[in-house]
C-alpha cells in the first residue's frame, strides 16, 4: 500500500475508534446524503444538466410490509412467497465477465470449490471472474490497475486526485446507455434511486454505477435495550444532554467492568448541538462544521463524559472489532455504529442468555429534537473501463442481474446462493447454511440493490430497525455539498482530517486546552480547508 492509501486507511480506522462520523468528519466531505426519499428522484445534483440522470422506475412487484418515508428503508417481515423474475433469460454471452472490487469479509473459496459461485455463473450465462481484494489493500490495487492495461469488465472506482480526468481517460461514458429512458433496457438498474446516481456523474456524463445504501451508511447511537431495561432504566426517554449524562452515570459500574459508552460520542453530541453535517450553505457560502462556535461546547461536553469515567477507559485505542465485542458482551451498553451493524450484532451474538438492541432518540442538547446527520446514499461507484466498448450492453445486462432488488428470484441467487446448499427456506425466508455463509460472494462494494429492513431469523428485529430509521428520517440533515468534487479534498483531505481529529481527541483527554482549538481550525483552513471550500462553492455555483 502506498503512503497516501496507508494514511487514508489509518485515518478512517482511528476516526471510527473515536466515534468521529457524520459532522465530526467535517474535513472528509461527502459523508452524507439527501433528506428526500430516494424513490422521488429529487435532491441536489452535481451537474448542470439533470437530463443525464437515468429515469427512476421503482420495482413494485413485491410490495413491502412496511413502507419507508423521508428516505428511510422499506421493511419486509418475510421474503415474498413467489419471488418475481426480473431477468427472464441469462444475460451473459458465454464469455467471461471480469470484475475487481474490495471486500470487507474473508475471501470466499475459489470458484472451482464454490457451489454458490458456480450456481451464479450458471444463471448469468457467463463465468463471473471476481478478484476479491481486502478493503485495506484496495487503494493500492486500484492504483496499480489504473497504471497498467487490460482492465477487468467491472471495476470499483476509488476517489483519487484528479478523479474526473481519470474517469475520462480510463472509463467508458455510459450516458447513451443509461441516461433518461435508455435505462429501461436495464430495469433493475432503473430501480436505483437518483440520489445514489449522483455519485457517478462527472462533467455531465455517467461514468459510475452506484452501490446504493440509502440511509444505511448513517451513524447512530445504539443501546443494549435488554440490559438497560433489566437495570430499570429507559434510554428512549432521554430529552436533552443532561438526561444523557445522568443515564450514562447510572449505567456505569466500573467495579463490574461495565461502562455506558464504548467511545466518546462526538458525532452524537455534535448532532445534539446542531453542528452542520460537514458543511452549512448560506447564500452561496459554505461553513465547515469544524469552524462553528458550537464545537467548543461539543469539546466541553465530550471532556465532561470522559472525565466522569462513563466511557470505556481504552476508548481511544480500541479497534472497531474490539468496540463491537465490548457492546456484544455487555461490557459497554451504548455504542456508535452505522445501521448495518444492527443486523450484524444479532447474527454474531453469542454471549449471554438474551440479546436485544435499539437506537437512541436524537434530542436537542437543551431539549427539543435534533437532526440526524445522514451518511452517503451510495457507498461508491463502479464503472466499465475502456477497451470493453464492444461488450458494454452485455456487461450492463449482467450488472442488471447482480443488482436485482429484494423480493426477486435473482436477488436470492446473488445474496443467498442456491437453495438446499447455501440456504434453506423457513416458510418463505431464506436462512443461510454454514456453507452459504462461507461461499456466497460479497459484491456490495461493486453493485448493490436498494437495501431493506429484513432479518430472516426474526421479524421483530426488522420491525425495530424499520421503526428507528423511520423515526430518524423525518428530521435528517444532509450535506449541501454532497458529491461535489474538490481536487484538494481528494488529495489533502485525509491528512487534514487526521490532524484536526487528533487535536480534538487531545483536548478531550486534557493533552491540549480548549483554547488551542482556534489554532487547530486556523491550521486546517490555511493548509487546505479554505481551498476545499472554494472549490466546492465553485461547483455549487455552476448549478
Amino acid at each position: 500500500m502506498d503512503s497516501v492509501a496507508r494514511s487514508t486507511e489509518i485515518t478512517r480506522r482511528n476516526l471510527m475508534q473515536l466515534g468521529l462520523t457524520g459532522a465530526a468528519l467535517a474535513g472528509l466531505g461527502g459523508l452524507t446524503a439527501c433528506t428526500t426519499r430516494p424513490d422521488n428522484g429529487s435532491g441536489p445534483v452535481p451537474t448542470t444538466d439533470s437530463s443525464v440522470f437515468p429515469e427512476y422506475i421503482h420495482f413494485d412487484q413485491s410490495p413491502p410490509d412496511l413502507v419507508g418515508a423521508h428516505g428511510s428503508s422499506d421493511g419486509y417481515l418475510h421474503y415474498p412467497v413467489d419471488p418475481a423474475v426480473t431477468v427472464p433469460e441469462p444475460p451473459g454471452d458465454g464469455q467471461p465477465i471480469t470484475a475487481l472490487a474490495s471486500i470487507w469479509v474473508p475471501a470466499r473459496p475459489a470458484m472451482a470449490d464454490n457451489k454458490a459461485w458456480q450456481h451464479l455463473n450458471a444463471q448469468l450465462g457467463s463465468e463471473f471472474q471476481f478478484q476479491q481484494i481486502p478493503a485495506a489493500d484496495y487503494d493500492a490495487r486500484f492504483a496499480t490497475a489504473m497504471s497498467g492495461g487490460d482492465l477487468p469488465s467491472m471495476v470499483e472506482i476509488k476517489t483519487v486526485a484528479k478523479l474526473p480526468d481519470l474517469l475520462k481517460a480510463k472509463f467508458i461514458d455510459l450516458s447513451e446507455h443509461l441516461s433518461g429512458s435508455a435505462i429501461r433496457n436495464y430495469p433493475n438498474l432503473a430501480n436505483l434511486p437518483t440520489t445514489s446516481w449522483q455519485a457517478g456523474v462527472f462533467n455531465n456524463a455517467i461514468y459510475g454505477i452506484p452501490t446504493d445504501r440509502g440511509m444505511w451508511q448513517t451513524s447512530i447511537m445504539m443501546q443494549r435495550s435488554d440490559l438497560i431495561t433489566s437495570a430499570g432504566l429507559d434510554a428512549s426517554q432521554i430529552t436533552d444532554f443532561e438526561d444523557f449524562v445522568s443515564l450514562c452515570t447510572e449505567l456505569t459500574d466500573e467495579r463490574s467492568s461495565v461502562w455506558a459508552l464504548s467511545t466518546v460520542p462526538i458525532a452524537y453530541i455534535a448532532q445534539m448541538l446542531g453542528i452542520p453535517n460537514v458543511w452549512r450553505l448560506e447564500n452561496g457560502s459554505l461553513t465547515n462544521a469544524w469552524e462553528v462556535e458550537e464545537q467548543e461546547e461539543a469539546l466541553n461536553a465530550c471532556r465532561r463524559l470522559w472525565q466522569a469515567g462513563v466511557v470505556h477507559p481504552d476508548a481511544f485505542a480500541l479497534s472497531g472489532t474490539e468496540t463491537k465485542q465490548l457492546f456484544g458482551s455487555g461490557r459497554t451498553l451504548m455504542t456508535q455504529d452505522s445501521y448495518p451493524a444492527w443486523f450484524q450484532f444479532h447474527r454474531e451474538q453469542t454471549v449471554g442468555e438474551t440479546f436485544d438492541l435499539d437506537g437512541l432518540p436524537m434530542p436537542g442538547f437543551n431539549g427539543g429534537t435534533a437532526g440526524l446527520h445522514l451518511g452517503k446514499p451510495a457507498y461508491g461507484i463502479a464503472g466499465i473501463p475502456k477497451g470493453h466498448e464492444d461488450r458494454v450492453e452485455t456487461i450492463l445486462k449482467v450488472w442488471d442481474y447482480l443488482v436485482a432488488p429484494f423480493g426477486s428470484a435473482e436477488h436470492l441467487t446473488v445474496i443467498y446462493g442456491q437453495e438446499g446448499t447455501d440456504y434453506e427456506l423457513d416458510g418463505s425466508d431464506p436462512v443461510q447454511t454454514d456453507v452459504g455463509l462461507r461461499e456466497t460472494l460479497s459484491l456490495v462494494t461493486l453493485t448493490c440493490a436498494p437495501r431493506v429492513a429484513y432479518y430472516p431469523n426474526d421479524s421483530e428485529v426488522a420491525q425495530k430497525f424499520y421503526d428507528h430509521m423511520l423515526s430518524m428520517a423525518e428530521n435528517a440533515v444532509a450535506d449541501p455539498a454532497l458529491y461535489r468534487f474538490s481536487d484538494t479534498q481528494s488529495s489533502k483531505g485525509p491528512e487534514l482530517e487526521r490532524q484536526i481529529a487528533s487535536d480534538f481527541s487531545d483536548i478531550i483527554q486534557d493533552r491540549k486546552k480548549i483554547s488551542d482549538w482556534s489554532d487547530s481550525v486556523a491550521t486546517w483552513r490555511s493548509e487546505g480547508g479554505d481551498q476545499i471550500r472554494t472549490e466546492l462553492e465553485a461547483a455549487l455555483a455552476t448549478e
